[in-house]
């Protein structure tokens, strides 16, 4: 029990250099979701109207970058940023948003950095290399509006057989590996850098307790602190020397235990509690290095525990292309395997000759006591299986919603030849 306990506790967080796949897409999107949430929340906030009237550089290197003749530039610079941000949010051509928002998002950090150099700024560089990998890797992507786009290029045969499949699949993860390597190669150098500040001999001074009582002193006395009581740790030596060892050993240990396959969890969570105390002893957050962490997080895990356990059965139209493409989704967000997909020519005979039931005008779903769903309705209760969506289900039940909705749905069930793609087949072509 203890054992089982401390091995769900360590993979809280995932070395995906040790296993860069797993059986869920959901561990992908998340984590361009949250970083795609960081550089709006890095960028939607600079006023770049008020820099430009009275611009102040500080390292006058990077004063080329500043666009003095066309001030407004960056000010289009920055909602062009906004924009393929949230499209590679949704996952809507990952290779072209996450390559343009790295761009955009280097030229403007790296005008914030002429302004101001501190580690709050140059963080935004580490979210750079971290768009270009999941631009690079965007064809892994599956549970994104490109993983939706690309079902137009399978065969009908495919998509029907990889619904009905009750396999597990695997899902390659490159983009989170080689950040994560990015982000431990990164904390590596900065307690390198704190050891070996001059690149020539060993400097132990910033581990010594009188390092870090100084900064805390000069914070304290600079300005207002949310606990002044923190100062008081100025008076116990051997605590500062345990803190800034510790500091050291979470820095460095991060890059040897993703090299050495171990699990990352006890240094994510170390660096992240660093963080919080900086808060406490110096009144500073680095918000950035938590939101880096939480791409990290094993979010199917608990997604898990979103999807509802009771068993759902699907009847669809498997000669209906536009059907099976609509389904896919469906399928890659069912992780604990709670939903059979069944196509009209393989129906279980507790299914056939049902009163009231004719499924070549619409899908059906049956819940565990044979209950149906048709069309509409069926749809909106895939989408209660999972309590992500439970917002979006309480709306579809509202009248006003459900009325629109059932329009809808038997305006596309009974058009779907004519404007959709429908009773296709593509099985000559490539598979993905």
């Amino acid at each position: 029990m203890i054992a089982a306990r401390l091995r769900s506790l360590l993979s809280a967080c995932v070395n995906y250099v040790a296993d860069p796949k797993r059986n869920s897409p959901v561990n992908l999107a998340a984590a361009r979701f949250v970083l795609a949430t960081y550089v709006v929340w890095k960028t939607v906030w600079v006023d770049w109207g008020v820099f430009m009237e009275v611009p102040f550089i500080v390292f006058d290197e990077y004063a080329f970058l500043v666009p003095y003749g066309f001030p407004q530039l960056l000010v289009v610079e920055k909602y062009l940023l906004l924009v393929t941000v949230v499209l590679f949010a949704v996952g809507y051509r990952i290779r072209a948003t996450g390559f343009i928002s790295g761009l955009l998002l280097g030229h403007l950090g790296l005008l914030l950095f002429a302004m101001n150099g501190s580690g709050v700024t140059t963080a935004m560089f580490i979210a750079v290399y971290f768009l270009f990998f999941f631009a690079l890797f965007a064809s892994q992507d599956e549970l994104s509006a490109d993983g939706v786009r690309r079902t137009g290029t399978r065969s009908l045969g495919s998509l029907v057989s990889r619904l009905k499949s009750s396999s597990t699949p695997v899902y390659r993860m490159d983009a989170l590996k080689y950040s994560l390597l990015a982000l431990g190669i990164i904390y590596f150098g900065s307690a390198f850098d704190k050891l070996f500040p001059d690149l020539q001999q060993f400097q132990p001074e910033w581990v010594m307790p009188y390092n870090l009582a100084r900064i805390v002193t000069i914070f304290h006395s600079t300005r207002d602190q949310l606990f002044p009581v923190a100062q008081e740790v100025v008076n116990y030596p051997a605590l500062l020397f345990v803190m800034s060892a510790t500091v050291l050993v979470l820095e460095a240990g991060l890059l040897v235990a993703i090299l050495a396959k171990r699990p990352v969890t006890p240094f994510l969570v170390g660096l992240a509690g660093f963080k919080f105390s900086s808060i406490v002893l110096l009144g500073i957050f680095f918000g950035d290095a938590i939101l880096f962490f939480a791409m990290f997080v094993a979010w199917d895990t608990a997604y898990r525990a979103l999807v509802r356990s009771r068993q759902l059965d699907v009847v669809f139209d498997e000669q209906c292309y536009f059907c099976a493409r609509s389904l896919y989704p469906i399928k890659l967000l069912d992780i604990g395997d709670t939903i059979t997909f069944y196509s009209q020519s393989d129906l279980p005979a507790t299914y056939l000759d049902r009163p009231g039931v004719d499924y070549t005008t619409a899908m059906y779903v049956f819940d565990a006591d044979g209950t149906p769903y048709r069309g509409y309705w069926a749809f909106r209760e895939l989408l209660r299986q999972f309590r992500v969506f439970d917002p979006v289900v309480w709306a579809m039940g509202t009248r006003p919603v459900a009325a629109v909705g059932e329009r809808v749905y038997e305006y596309v069930a009974a058009n779907r030849s004519r404007h959709f793609v429908c009773s296709v087949d593509l099985d000559t072509e490539t598979e993905l």
